[in-house]
């Protein structure tokens, strides 16, 4: 299938690891220009040595800092001038209870997931008016849809289905689709880095890490395994494309079953 993303220009926040990269590393296989956003460079740097056959314009950015969002979007214009598709990614979770949870930690997970994303869609906008064609694709999650266990993110994540449902509508008229990928838990340093949820999870059950983490799988996941990167960002990358240009205002469950409803 013939996607259309040759030559467009694909903005992907959160791009130097996990979803993000496997974002990027698929609109690079489809001829796409890539400008890819993050808080850790050298992370970006190594991707783009990566992508050696690939536009590629990386920076480091705080998605947290309206400012440093704005001087991406700018630079990003001014290199490619044009901007057409935009993948709002950056995110972290952290398990803590419930009852303790603080309230710092809930308004800077909100900064990056939340209020970025809105932030970014906004920026976009007026350039994606300009073409007459744009697309955005907000990275959810299955826990926006049910509970997890965590706090933020999964209030969060709902609040970003949201959203993307409300862009949906507002776009729409300016020929632009907005649509939500809600992942289940994906095989991601999220999960395997130090302090991550493997860690968190090891904590929380008492199991070592590796033991939690396949426990997890195993009794949540229909397939019993994590998905991969590459899963999720192939159903983002065709979510923006040409052919799926109609499917607007749609929460894509790609989480090997997990979600129970019938939405």
């Amino acid at each position: 299938m013939e996607l259309g993303l040759e030559g467009r220009t694909v903005i992907v926040t959160g791009a130097a690891s996990g979803i993000g990269k496997a974002t990027a590393e698929a609109y690079a296989k489809e001829g796409a220009n890539l400008a890819l956003a993050d808080i850790n460079y050298d992370g970006l740097k190594a991707l783009k040595d990566e992508l050696k056959d690939t536009k590629v314009y990386i920076e480091k950015v705080d998605v947290t800092n309206a400012e440093s969002c704005k001087t991406f979007v700018d630079h990003v214009y001014k290199e490619y001038g044009r901007i057409d598709v935009l993948v709002n990614n950056a995110g972290t979770a952290k398990i803590m209870d419930l009852a303790t949870f603080p309230e710092d930690v809930f308004r800077k997970h909100s900064e990056l997931m939340l209020y970025a994303p809105v932030r970014f869609i906004q920026l976009c906008i007026p350039y994606f008016k300009e073409n007459g064609w744009g697309s955005v694709v907000n990275m959810a999650s299955m826990f926006g849809k049910q509970p997890g266990g965590l706090l933020s993110y999964d209030s969060i994540k709902a609040a970003d289905i949201m959203i993307s449902k409300d862009y949906a509508n507002y776009c729409a008229p300016f020929n632009v689709n907005v649509n939500a990928v809600c992942p289940g838990p994906v095989d991601t340093p999220l999960w395997r880095a130090k302090g991550q949820l493997g860690d968190q999870l090891s904590e929380a059950t008492g199991m070592e890490k590796e033991e939690a983490i396949k426990w997890y799988a195993k009794t949540n996941i229909p397939f019993g395994r994590y998905a991969k990167p590459e899963e999720i960002a192939n159903a983002a990358v065709f979510l923006s494309s040409e052919p799926a240009h109609y499917i607007n205002g749609v929460a894509l469950n790609v989480d090997g079953g997990m979600v129970k409803s019938t939405y």
